[in-house]
């Protein structure tokens, strides 16, 4: 049943980010189309489907749009996982299931909160940059494969300077300690290591009531 759950969840991944992807490029062609005074049809929209599905009759560009896709899913996932796994163990080992926390045990929870928030603004860059390539993969007019995304990625690496890979850092932990922050103004048990869980803590059978025994005496 967990093998089946993990391979629901990487499916759905992979289907949120073409469907991005695919409807980017949709509202584009609808735009253009319009703008240019040229009326919407179904067949043109249907020509322009067949189109963009056209790209992936090369087996370069295929493989790259596949290796992408598989890639970000499987990091997000980790991530996630990652997240799940430690804030629910935190919650079992430290007895964080209680729901009358006081605002200093909250105030000690700030940092663990912002690390979880910045773990899932990490995840959130992962999935921007797979949105960016796929869009940029449904473009008929100008296929690329892997040669052409590693020089890309080359000219972009060549740029990276550790000035930049700090802002990215700083960027990231802004981010987390931000929603810590607004999760904390709108609702102080979202610092709650179990409400940040989403879920995650194990869900026990609520106690069962005890039966009262009577003694049942004979009639005479």
């Amino acid at each position: 049943m967990r093998q089946s759950s993990s391979t629901l969840h990487l499916l759905g991944e992979i289907v949120s980010i073409v469907l991005l992807a695919l409807t980017g490029r949709f509202i584009g062609f609808a735009q253009t189309t319009l703008e240019a005074g040229v009326p919407l049809s179904v067949d043109a929209a249907l020509g322009h489907f067949a189109r963009l599905l056209s790209v992936f009759t090369r087996i370069d560009t295929l493989s790259l749009f596949l290796s992408v896709l598989l890639a970000t899913s499987f990091v997000r996932l980790g991530i996630a996982y990652v997240n799940r796994s430690v804030l629910s163990g935190l919650s079992e080992r430290a007895g964080i299931a209680q729901d009358d926390l006081t605002w200093g045990q909250r105030t000690l929870r700030l940092p663990v909160a912002v690390v979880y928030r910045t773990l899932n603004g990490v995840a959130t860059f992962i999935g921007a940059i797979a949105l960016a390539i796929c869009f940029r993969l449904f473009n008929p007019d100008s296929p690329i494969g892997f040669s052409e995304f590693n020089a890309h990625a080359h000219s972009i690496a060549a740029g990276m300077t550790y000035g930049s890979l700090g802002a990215f850092l700083l960027l990231f932990a802004l981010y987390g300690i931000a929603f810590a922050i607004i999760g904390y103004v709108a609702s102080p048990a979202i610092l709650s290591l179990d409400e940040m869980a989403s879920g995650c803590r194990i869900e026990r059978p609520p106690p069962q009531p005890r039966q009262r025994f009577e003694t049942v005496h004979p009639s005479p």
